[in-house]
């Protein structure tokens, strides 16, 4: 299949997920991750990293900030009305932000290291779905998790995410309206290829923080292989001296043109010590 037909495939799932910047504009979503929908019913994977800053603590129990956090689905207007304005659109792609009410990953934390018995940075979301009709959906676009225990180092694979993140516009000018679609290599398999159960894929792509939660994909079939979670950008600390005295001073970090991403063969198998996503549902405030 072509890659830009995996694509138009793969893209109409992924969503931007953020917070309202206004509470009073269902507009003002300032997206900060990607996440997938795997589930019709409403169900987004991404990462803990991502998921964690939806949840807000009050009164000692932890709950989902509905109130602010959303996921935002890009679909085509084309000759659906324009609010406000009483005429059809003619083309392009309007932007649906739907609340998100549930957050669920391992109690555990990871420990940020690259092994396979660190639990994997995953989470799931899920947004509620009653008024898909405002975003002309009859149902929502959903994508399966393939088998990763085959991928191989020089497989080519694609991702789909907002890896500069997003503001949604309010004027006129050009930028990014939809999801990013990159394309690269996996660059090693870790630790070590020809395993039937890697701990994570390092691609040869640019990996920025919005990338987050991005899906991993075989460019030639479009098969779910990964979710995006990290990239290299680890500072390093040298020491200078200030009127005599050593400082200690983080650089700035570069980017490396590498990223990461889970194996999705981590989420589906039972095999300990690989923790699937519990079933910790977090109640609303």
């Amino acid at each position: 299949m072509a890659f830009p037909d995996v694509v138009a495939g793969i893209k109409p799932a992924v969503v931007g997920l953020g917070m309202l910047e206004d509470q009073r504009d269902p507009l003002s979503v300032v997206i900060m991750g990607t996440g997938f929908i795997v589930d019709p019913s409403g169900w987004i994977m991404t990462n803990r990293h991502v998921a964690e800053l939806f949840l807000a603590e009050r009164d000692g129990q932890v709950g989902v900030r509905n109130a602010l956090a959303r996921a935002v689905l890009f679909v085509d207007s084309t000759g659906h009305m324009i609010p406000h304005t009483g005429r059809p659109a003619v083309s392009g792609f309007g932007a649906a932000p739907f609340p998100i009410v549930e957050v669920s990953f391992p109690p555990e934390p990871s420990d940020g290291d690259l092994h396979y018995e660190s639990v994997p940075d995953l989470a799931l979301c899920r947004i509620r779905t009653e008024k898909l009709h405002r975003a002309h959906l009859d149902q929502l676009p959903s994508l399966s998790l393939g088998d990763s225990s085959k991928v191989r180092e020089g497989d080519e694979v694609g991702i789909c995410g907002f890896p500069l993140g997003l503001t949604l516009p309010r004027d006129n000018k050009m930028r990014q309206m939809t999801a990013i679609v990159q394309r690269g290599i996996v660059a090693a398999v870790l630790p070590w290829t020809g395993i039937p159960n890697p701990h994570a894929f390092q691609l040869d792509i640019n990996i920025n923080g919005g990338s987050s939660g991005s899906p991993m994909f075989l460019a030639e079939t479009g098969e779910i292989v990964g979710v995006v979670f990290a990239a290299p950008y680890e500072p390093h600390s040298i020491t200078i001296a200030v009127n005599d005295n050593p400082v200690h001073v983080d650089t700035v970090p570069l980017p490396t043109g590498f990223g990461y991403a889970v194996p999705t063969k981590r989420y589906r198998e039972q095999a300990k010590p690989v923790q699937t996503l519990s079933d910790i549902i977090h109640k609303e405030d």
